[in-house]
């Protein structure tokens, strides 16, 4: 064997990596390392290959490609089941229940596909190594279980190394096997978690299910205003909330039907290798609950504890990826029920474009968003509030002391096809954040405390070059008394938490990578006015040089001045509404027509 053979590796599963640390390895992306090779990195030689969505305009085009390639897969895909189960659903029926799970596959497939597509294109690749492993531990019970997979090292190697042979001759495959007991883990990861709710929520919930719902006029689930609003909601209809449903009675075992699955095989006629190559896929990625185990669904949402006949579903993150709840939801809207979905993330309506924004509205009857609208005229959004607790910001400033950053989690693995954080190499993102960091005073920078938006994240699975050591994080209070104990708040990601920071009226800048984050044309006038305000930045010098100006005296001043508040009054009133009363406004656009 030769030293100086250059091995591709995809994953961070040592097992596919060569033992001979001589050998030179092409990472076909950065997810396959938890961070960045230090000095003493044990394989000296290596190279990552270059990101294929860094140009942004290439990024919008394949994503519109790929929303197309998926409606075309959606519509075939709908007619087989349709014919396996004996049933004749119409396509927003399928596009309900299978979208979230069929669109995310797909554009994930993309994304590995053209990571081996440019690795061989501008690398000689001597060798890869493949894992022995049952295909059928990939296939997932239901979407929420799929979601789960696509973070997973194994997972993704499994998608991988499908592919090899699109692009690489055999001879330069070789295979190893993993150890037991980390398949062990890697199931583990793949099954479904024990509800983590506390005893007291339990408690709580269990009481709300032994109250019959059936007969309920209005579907009212996971409307992201929180259990105590929604609680004050569904009184207002003379109704308990639902605040959980009980899926674990239905779920049953059922053996793979390979026979069933091979009905999938060429769905579409297809175009290119890549599109040939995922619809070939979908019939050992597909989940249970689609297939073998469709008569779950059916008995869920005929036995369980739900509306069985309401005029109106009311959502905003309920049919994303739990299958029985997505069933259940399609079924109704196949008669006369109605969907009100709202706004659930701050990228909506601001990015160039965003895939999840778009089913959501495809599938609505009225949707509810946190300001903006559309021009079209059959538009189905609504300007609605922004759906968040009010926060309750006190400027004392004898307890503002902390510079707040807020950072954002490393998902490893390319999983959300929009045009902001989701497509946004996290090596750029820490770079830029270190280039705002290094760019303060000193005795700023010692009162930088970091906020992760998961309070069990670890700082090592967001220290991508391991430099995050210096500064203190915040990992115990709650965001409200994170903010009370600050001057001010900086946002590194255009997301939930910039909104809701502006909508309370608490002291935040955006600071944000306008070249790896491109923006509608829509949002370009309300932010202009933060940026000519120094409410939004785009370059870290900048930002830093005024944070650095101001943080001794002026930031009330600069936050109370007219011209700040005329520009953060813009942005609200299209993309951070707040609300007096936001039970009141729900409820009125509940029962108003469409």
């Amino acid at each position: 064997m030769k030293d100086n053979e250059t091995y591709l590796v995809c994953t961070n599963i040592r097992e596919t990596w060569p033992e001979n640390k001589k050998k030179s390895l092409i990472f076909s992306s950065e997810a396959a390392l938890d961070r960045f090779p230090k000095k003493d990195f044990e394989y000296p030689n290596f190279q990552i290959n270059n990101y294929h969505w860094k140009n942004k305009t290439h990024l919008l085009k394949d994503l519109k490609y790929l929303d197309n390639f998926y409606n075309k897969v959606l519509l075939s895909l709908s007619k087989s089941l349709n014919k396996i189960h004996n049933c004749n659903y119409s396509e927003k029926f399928w596009r309900v229940l299978l979208g979230p799970w069929l669109g995310t596959l797909i554009y994930i497939l993309y994304d590995r596909w053209r990571n081996l597509e440019t690795t061989k294109k501008n690398f000689k690749i001597d060798k890869l190594i493949k894992l022995k492993i049952d295909p059928s531990l990939f296939i997932p019970y239901e979407a929420e279980d799929f979601i789960k997979q696509t973070q997973n090292d194994l997972w993704n190697q499994f998608i991988y190394q499908s592919m090899f042979t699109e692009f690489f001759e055999k001879e330069k495959i070789e295979e190893n096997h993993l150890p037991n007991y980390k398949l062990e883990v890697a199931k583990n990861t793949f099954r479904q978690n024990k509800d983590a709710h506390s005893f007291i929520k339990k408690i709580s919930f269990k009481f709300f299910n032994f109250i019959n719902k059936k007969k309920y006029k209005y579907l009212i689930f996971k409307t992201y205003i929180g259990a105590i609003n929604e609680l004050k909601l569904s009184f207002k209809f003379n109704q308990f909330p639902i605040f959980q449903i009980e899926k674990q009675n239905y779920i049953s075992t059922k053996s793979i039907d390979r026979n069933l699955r091979l009905q999938l095989d060429n769905l579409i006629d297809t175009s290119n290798k890549f599109e040939n190559f995922a619809v070939n896929s979908l019939k050992n990625l597909i989940p249970k609950v689609f297939l073998e185990n469709f008569e779950d669904l059916k008995k869920f949402s005929s036995n369980s504890n739900l509306p069985k006949n309401p005029e109106k579903i009311i959502s905003a993150n309920a049919l994303w990826y739990d299958s029985f709840f997505m069933y259940h939801s399609a079924l109704l809207m196949e008669g006369k029920t109605k969907l009100i979905y709202a706004q659930h993330g701050g990228a909506y309506g601001i990015s160039e474009y965003s895939w999840p924004e778009e089913h959501e509205k495809q599938i609505s009857d009225k949707y509810l968003s946190w300001g903006w609208n559309e021009d079209q005229k059959k538009s189905r959004v609504k300007k609605f509030f922004v759906i968040l607790k009010k926060k309750n910001f006190e400027w004392n400033e004898n307890k503002m002391t902390n510079l707040l950053i807020l950072m954002r989690h490393r998902k490893v693995y390319f999983q959300s096809p929009e045009t902001s954080a989701g497509t946004e190499l996290f090596s750029d993102y820490m770079k830029f954040c270190n280039s705002f960091f290094n760019s303060l005073n000193d005795d700023i920078i010692k009162k930088i405390v970091l906020r992760f938006p998961y309070k069990n994240l670890k700082k090592d699975s967001v220290d991508f070059f391991s430099n995050l050591d210096q500064f203190n994080l915040d990992s115990k209070d709650s965001f409200e008394t994170a903010c009370n104990k600050s001057k001010l708040i900086i946002n590194t990601a255009n997301s939930t938490t910039f909104c809701e920071t502006l909508t309370n009226n608490i002291p935040s800048i955006l600071i944000i990578n306008k070249e790896n984050n491109p923006f509608r044309k829509d949002a370009f006038k309300a932010l202009n006015e933060l940026e000519e305000n120094k409410l939004l930045f785009y370059s870290t010098k900048e930002a830093s040089n005024f944070i650095n100006k101001i943080w001794d005296r002026d930031i009330k001043n600069w936050w109370s001045d007219k011209k700040t508040q005329n520009a953060l009054n813009i942005f609200r009133n299209n993309y951070a509404r707040r609300s007096s009363n936001i039970i009141e406004d729900y409820y009125k656009e509940i029962i108003n027509d469409y």
